[in-house]
């Protein structure tokens, strides 16, 4: 992409209502970033924008400079790969929202490195450090790049102990690339390792942009979706881990989930990954072979199970809430929340234990 259209790419992505979606139907609709950008608001309605949204953009739009963009660009040090570069990973275009545009600094992994997503509690256990030691070493030893999210706990000990072996690891922010917004600031310097070491920080937010809340289970898509499977070391019920792993199921890759203590807090998540048919991990070959990278002479195939078409019976109280509301029509999971008066987060987590089984499809 031609700097210029890179500049309007940036600021477009600046307006906080162009997600990836918004942003995927401007690409298909305008033949430039230059003409997205400039659209009045009879171009924007034929692009598929809702009234609100093309009047908020518009009264915005003389605040937003693609020249400032692109000058904070540089400052940052990173570089921006469009969804339309070819160095775009290919395995993140196969989810249903990719990101329009990814802020890498570092080396993005080769498109055809196999590649582990690995999650878990920020606040891990001595059994989780194990577990951590035990698998990732061996696992990025293997050639295979461990991708994470940065955050401290499990994350920051996959990517370290892929770092000790030498191997290729991979962070995904919440915030901004940029040495002020990268987050938490205890694992700046582990950010620097990763990106000295052939790894990459990578983020689909602005430069600048700070690490809000709202911003990690977005992020927790491109965790899963630029690997071929996700690794869940530990998890509570309600654990943010378990938006990775149902991410993952979306977009069709594996999920493999580690046994854990049955009086355990934090492997409850797990444990009931595990029940609902994730792939079971306790040792690096479970991974291994799934991935097609098994040490033994037959390799084995990475197809997923196919499940059976038997009645889905609720597998717990709050499952057959759900299986009275879900019908054949797609349903929102904010109006699931409402109508059962939970908050998402358990929503969240119930449905994903329900695609495992087959009873629940995202669409």
């Amino acid at each position: 992409m031609e700097t210029r259209e890179l500049g309007y790419l940036l600021a477009l992505m600046r307006f906080p209502k162009f997600g990836p979606v918004r942003l995927a139907k401007m690409r298909g609709f305008f033949v430039s970033t230059e003409a997205a950008f400039r659209a009045n608001a009879d171009e924007l309605r034929n692009a598929e924008l809702d009234p609100k949204t093309i009047e908020q953009f518009i009264s915005i739009r003389e605040k937003l400079s693609p020249e400032k963009e692109l000058e904070l660009l540089v400052r940052s040090g990173a570089k921006v790969v469009p969804f339309t570069d070819p160095e775009y990973p290919e395995l993140l275009k196969e989810i249903y929202d990719p990101p329009a545009a990814l802020f890498v600094r570092g080396k993005l992994p080769r498109q055809n490195s196999v590649k582990l997503s690995v999650v878990g509690s920020r606040k891990v256990s001595s059994y989780g450090i194990r577990v951590i030691e035990n698998l990732i070493e061996p696992i990025a030893n293997a050639g295979v790049t461990i991708v994470s999210g940065l955050a401290l706990g499990s994350d920051a000990l996959a990517h370290r102990a892929t770092l000790k072996v030498r191997g290729t690891t991979v962070a995904i922010l919440g915030s901004g690339v940029n040495n002020e917004n990268i987050f938490p600031s205890e694992n700046r310097r582990l950010a620097f390792e990763i990106i000295e070491n052939g790894g990459a920080v990578i983020s689909e937010f602005p430069i600048g942009a700070p690490p809000l809340k709202q911003n990690f289970p977005i992020r927790n898509r491109v965790i899963a979706g630029l690997a071929h499977g996700t690794l869940i070391i530990e998890a509570a019920k309600t654990s943010g881990s378990l938006i990775t792993a149902r991410a993952a199921l979306e977009a069709g890759r594996e999920v493999f989930a580690v046994p854990g203590p049955i009086d355990s807090l934090t492997s409850e998540g797990t444990n009931q990954l595990l029940k609902s048919g994730a792939h079971v991990a306790t040792e690096a070959n479970d991974i291994l072979s799934i991935l097609g990278l098994a040490t033994s002479n037959e390799r084995p195939t990475a197809e997923p199970v196919v499940r059976s078409q038997r009645q889905h019976l609720p597998g717990s109280a709050a499952e057959a809430e759900l299986l009275k509301i879900l019908s054949n029509e797609p349903i929102h999971i904010d109006d699931l929340a409402r109508a059962l008066n939970k908050n998402i987060s358990e929503i969240s987590h119930v449905l994903t234990l329900m695609e495992m089984k087959g009873s629940a499809r995202h669409l």
